[in-house]
């Protein structure tokens, strides 16, 4: 089983590895396309305002003979006078997550927005600045904002959607980023309680709260440093209309099925196919698998002990010295081998104190040089000249 389990282990490596790998290049990709996207976008809006420059410096120098620009001649990117490209107008770029919350930060953040539809909120950037519109809808993937009152911009219409003998140029409602609207709600003025519209600047999520049923976040909405909890918009109720092939809901809960525990819920034969039993990522297996490979480990390791037995007669040997030496165990010294260690090690205690143990080391070991000389010099007089002194090595 340890094999399986190390199979298991190396193949969910191997899937988080090349998951990581997928998800590396799917960024890269994107981070890419972003990029070339936010690029085409800046060129062309800086090629609108350098355009719009040169034009404001013709119409005060020629005055009244300044040239009629709107007769559908296209610039670099293809635009005609006075438009956008679609991008552009419902602002379609996809955003990363730190984008996101950097748009709607005054709002409580990208998760807990404190915006709905329903709330007036007054635009702050664009040619519609200052003006005050309820919220019509909101795209959380851009956090970006459609408004009841549609806000037009002259867009360039692609010929692939454009109709024999129309106008390239079309009105379309544009979309507003988070970040260039704040809400307005009426609030009682603090001195004289005068009830004015009043643009709230920062809003902040409080009490916030997971609903299981709805499978939805509940929180309120609060203005930092008025503590004032702003309520949500009226949402009008959902009219369902009742057709005759409805199911009646007495019959959508009624209970039909009622478990037991005298037969299963569903076949075997659909557990091994909803859980694939080849899976090389199974790690549950039956008793009678695990049987088998138990009994396989078994038998590999009864074939490696079999081997044991065929020794030759030097390994026999061997082992039964090994064998003797394991049952005669650790050697004990007797007394009088103490005794004798005692002696030997208090002379030379003895020595060391009177300073003779170095003396004594050094005579022996000029004997022991005096009687290897002799013995050299006499190998030299009975074989020749050939075997040169100690003291002289012959170079």
């Amino acid at each position: 089983m340890d094999k399986i389990l190390r199979r298991v282990a190396m193949a969910e490596r191997q899937v988080t590895k090349r998951i990581k790998r997928k998800t590396q290049r799917r960024y890269q990709q994107e981070k890419k396309e972003r990029m070339r996207e936010i690029k085409r976008h800046r060129e062309e809006i800086g090629e609108d305002m350098r355009q719009a420059i040169i034009r404001r410096n013709e119409d005060l120098k020629l005055g009244p003979i300044a040239p009629n620009r709107d007769t559908g001649k296209l610039n670099e990117f293809g635009n005609p006078y006075g438009a956008i490209s679609v991008d552009r107008a419902l602002l379609h770029s996809q955003l990363t997550p730190a984008q996101k919350e950097a748009r709607c930060a005054w709002a409580g953040g990208s998760k807990n927005l404190c915006l709905a539809p329903g709330d007036r909120v007054v635009i702050l950037e664009g040619p519609y600045k200052g003006k005050i519109v309820p919220i019509k809808t909101i795209r959380t993937n851009t956090m970006v904002l459609e408004m009841e009152d549609e806000l037009k911009t002259n867009v360039k219409i692609p010929e692939y959607l454009r109709e024999p003998g129309s106008s390239p140029v079309e009105p379309i409602a544009m979309a507003v980023p988070i970040s260039a609207v704040r809400l307005v709600y009426p609030l009682p003025h603090p001195d004289s309680g005068h009830v004015r519209d009043v643009i709230v600047r920062e809003l902040k999520p409080i009490n916030i709260s997971y609903d299981r049923p709805t499978r939805r976040t509940l929180f309120s909405r609060l203005v930092p440093g008025l503590n004032v909890t702003i309520p949500w918009p009226a949402v009008p109720p959902v009219k369902h209309i009742d057709h005759p092939i409805d199911t009646l809901r007495i019959d959508v809960e009624e209970r039909t099925y009622i478990p037991t525990l005298l037969r299963p819920p569903m076949p075997e034969v659909v557990i091994d196919e909803l859980r694939n039993r080849y899976s090389k990522f199974r790690t549950r297996h039956t008793e009678e698998y695990i049987a088998k490979i138990q009994a396989q480990e078994d038998e590999k390791k009864a074939r490696r002990k079999s081997v044991d037995t065929m020794l030759q007669p030097v390994q026999e040997y061997n082992r039964k010295l090994r064998e003797l030496r394991r049952e005669r165990g650790q050697p004990v010294l007797t007394d009088e081998m103490l005794e004798k260690i005692g002696r030997v090690i208090a002379k030379n205690q003895a020595l060391r104190k009177s300073g003779g143990l170095v003396s004594a080391q050094l005579e022996q070991r000029k004997k022991q040089d005096e009687e290897l000389r002799k013995a050299v010099e006499s190998l030299s007089i009975e074989g020749g000249e050939g075997i040169a002194p100690v003291d002289q090595p012959k170079v």
